[in-house]
Formats: C-alpha cells, sequence, structure tokens
C-alpha cells in the first residue's frame, strides 16, 4: 500500500486546525492529525505507521529554531497568511509497538521562494517514507530522499533544478541509491559562447568508493568477486554484444587511490606488440569533477584527462592519452577456468573524475568491442564518471557467499523529538 500527503494552502482545503486527542497534540494547540498512513511492519514484523499533524501557522522567523525538530507548545495561531510572513507547520511522526514516537520529518511551509509555490510531498509505503519539497523563483528546485522506516537508513536522495523561463525544458540534478550503490548526475545542454560546441546534455554514472574490510584488500579480493558493489559498465564506445556471455566489466573503488577491476571474456587476446589490439583494460583520470565542468568548447590543459592501457594477459602499464609520467601498479588474479580477471590498481592521486573500460579483440587485430563505466570521448574530462563516497556509517561492502555485498551503516540514532530527515 503506498499514501501521499501534499501540504497545500490551509485556507484552501477548508477549515483550520482543530485540537485533536491525540498524544502527540497534548498541549500543542492547535493541532489536528490529518492523517495516519500504514507503513507496512519493521524488522520484528511488527506493525508500524506514521502520523501526519498540522501545526497551524507559525511566525517564519520563530519557527526557524524548531525545524528539524518537535515545534513548541505555543507561538502558533489556526490561520495565518504567507503574505505576513508566517509559514505552515507540520509533522509526520513514526508510531511503533512499545517504543516511543519518533519525528520523522517537521517543516514550515513559507511557499519556498519568492514564488511563493512551494510544496511538501510525502509519500508512506512499506517500510519507506519518502519526502519530497519544491521551491524557488524563477530558478525552481526539487529535493527527494527516502528513509527506510526499519532500521531507519537514509537510502535514497535526489536534487533537481531547472529555468522556469527557459522555453525548453532542461534540468540538471543529481540522484542516488544507497542500497544499490547507484546514481548518476544530469547536466543539461549549456548556453555556450559564441561559436564555442558544446557536448550537449550529459549523464554522467558516478562510481562509487566504498570501504571492504582488511582481509578484502589485502589478498581476499583474488577469490570473492565484486559481486553487487561493482559497478557494471553499461555503455558501448565501440561495437555491440549479442551475447552478454562475450565481455563484462565492472569496476569499484576501495580507497582514494585503489581501484578493483573484474574483467570477464570468451576469449582472451595478447600479448602481442602492439598492445592497443590485444585486450586490455584503460583507465581515465581527470584533476576535476566531470560535473562540474560546461562541456563548452575544449578543455584547457589543467582540465585534460590522463590515459592508461592495460594489457589483460600480462598486466602491463601503457601510458596513452596525456603521456603521463605516473604510472599505475597492478596485481592481477586469473578466475577459475580462464574466465576473465580481477585486477588491483594502485591509481595516481588526486583526480575527481574517473573512468573504466574495456577493449575487447577477438581477432588480435583490432579493437572490436569497447565496455565503459560512462560514455566516454576520448580526451574530455566531462563525459568520465564522478566519484560517489560512501562512508562506513552509511554502508560498507563484505564478502557472503564468495561476492561482496552491501552491509548497511549503524541504524541512524537521534532523540524521538529531533527529526530523522533534517531540512537544514
Amino acid at each position: 500500500m503506498t499514501a501521499t500527503a501534499t501540504v497545500l494552502v490551509l485556507s484552501l482545503l477548508g477549515a483550520p486546525p482543530a485540537s485533536s486527542q491525540d498524544p502527540l497534540c497534548a498541549k500543542r494547540e492547535p493541532c489536528r492529525v490529518v492523517e495516519t498512513l500504514d507503513a507496512g511492519k519493521d524488522a520484528q514484523g511488527r506493525p508500524m505507521q506514521v502520523k501526519h499533524l498540522d501545526l497551524g501557522w507559525a511566525d517564519v522567523d520563530t519557527s526557524a529554531e524548531f525545524l528539524g525538530r518537535k515545534f513548541g507548545p505555543g507561538g502558533r495561531k489556526a490561520e495565518g497568511s504567507r503574505a505576513e510572513g508566517e509559514c505552515e507547520a507540520a509533522e509526520w511522526w513514526l508510531m511503533r509497538p512499545s517504543q516511543p514516537a519518533q519525528l520523522l520529518l517537521s517543516v514550515c511551509n513559507n511557499g519556498y521562494g519568492a514564488a511563493g509555490v512551494g510544496e511538501d510531498s510525502v509519500t508512506v509505503a512499506d517500510n519507506r517514507f519518502t519526502h519530497e519539497q519544491s521551491g524557488g523563483s524563477r530558478q525552481r528546485w526539487s529535493v527527494s530522499r527516502t528513509l527506510q522506516l526499519s532500521p531507519l537508513w537514509l537510502v535514497i536522495e535526489g536534487h533537481r533544478s531547472s529555468d522556469a523561463m527557459d522555453s525548453e525544458v532542461k534540468e540538471d540534478g543529481d540522484y542516488w541509491d544507497l542500497e544499490t550503490l547507484r546514481g548518476e548526475v544530469v547536466r543539461s545542454a549549456p548556453e555556450c559562447e559564441s561559436g564555442e560546441p558544446s557536448l550537449g546534455e550529459r549523464t554522467l554514472p558516478y562510481l562509487p568508493q566504498v570501504q571492504v574490510d582488511k582481509a578484502y584488500l589485502q589478498g581476499g579480493w583474488k577469490q570473492a568477486g565484486l559481486g553487487a558493489c561493482g559497478f557494471e559498465s553499461g555503455n558501448f564506445l565501440l561495437g555491440n554484444q549479442d551475447d552478454p556471455k562475450d565481455a563484462s566489466l565492472k569496476a569499484l573503488l576501495v580507497t582514494p587511490d585503489t581501484l578493483l577491476v573484474e574483467v570477464r571474456d570468451d576469449k582472451w587476446t595478447g600479448p602481442s606488440a602492439k598492445w592497443l589490439n590485444d585486450d586490455h583494460v584503460e583507465v581515465w583520470l581527470a584533476p576535476e569533477a566531470p560535473q562540474e565542468l560546461t562541456g563548452c568548447g575544449k578543455p584547457t590543459d589543467a582540465q585534460k584527462p590522463s590515459q592508461w592501457g592495460i594489457r589483460v594477459t600480462d598486466g602491463k602499464v601503457f601510458p596513452a592519452f596525456g603521456s603521463p609520467k605516473q604510472t599505475i601498479q597492478v596485481e592481477r588474479a586469473e578466475l577459475p577456468g580462464k574466465q576473465g580477471y580481477r585486477l588491483k590498481l594502485k591509481l595516481p592521486t588526486p583526480f575527481k573524475g574517473i573512468s573504466v573500460v574495456y577493449s575487447d579483440s577477438d581477432s588480435g587485430k583490432k579493437q572490436e568491442l569497447m565496455l565503459a563505466t560512462s560514455a566516454v570521448k576520448f580526451g574530455r574530462p566531462e563525459t568520465l564518471n564522478p566519484v560517489r563516497g560512501v562512508s562506513p556509517a552509511e554502508a560498507t561492502c563484505a564478502v557472503k557467499n564468495g561476492q561482496l555485498a552491501l552491509v548497511p551503516g549503524t541504524a541512524k540514532k537521534t532523540e524521538p523529538d529531533v527529526a530523522v530527515l533534517r531540512m537544514d
């Protein structure tokens, strides 16, 4: 079951909030329970609910001290107006058997911007609580976050922005799903200076950096695969793939300078006199975050990426684009039955953009298939993967059934009257 509640101007909905007999409203007039929503069951199989409270109107300046926690017993009134510097106060509480009510979210909507069109939309589903807040004036924005309710864990967050006066719909934004370690940054086509070519709209998948245990980092990576933690390539730079078993590529950053790469193929070529025609991995590194570059014109010398080729069959490293003077240290492990190789790469630092490519050459005469973690354009740092760092408090990766699997971080702890989702 999924239920959605949107906080709108109360005067449009009818009567102002009346006093409620619910314990959450005790000595907090005006206060009423707008709705009680089914939130599924907790980790112990007990039913959960979310209660939505309407707390009337508050002074914008006064309400600021309560955002992120329970509103106080006074300072609010049943009717008000945004034009008079007031905002609509609301709270959402998680209700669980034999546990105190937990504040999930408190807001006071003053329109969230000069346009006065801001809204708070809440969706409650099985063990999920999603809040989307929107606002702005000419530059419209929205922020969306999803909580797992049992145990409390922020699993999804996203941001979007657009120009309300633009005749074309152009959205910039980002999205991250911690449960799947997947997300992306979207950059709309910029208005470049006259005569400058543009790369157009760009969708840049995040390459995650996740902590693994020391045993895996030291040698366990040779026996256990990247599993669900590894980022699987989804971009074809060259050729196409009729048979998914032909070739595959996964990558995962496990420290700021350590990259694990898993390559599978049904036929291996090399070494030969020309590494470019051998099966090889390419690593691109750039000093600036790709989402912060405009994509207009050519990159400056300071922005240009560096490229290395790593022959899979012997691990030899070849400097390529940019003629980098630093090198990459390589350790290799062959997968059972020569199905593939796992590489542990020590990378030059610092870098903020990275992409990994696998070049497959069954004939040994030319590059025939190129899989990549982003839609890399040769020499263009704007097309690399942004790095998404995952703190150990959010999640880590550990071996389960011979593969890396996500381990959620410590459940979020907060006082019952302090909101789990903070808007500051």
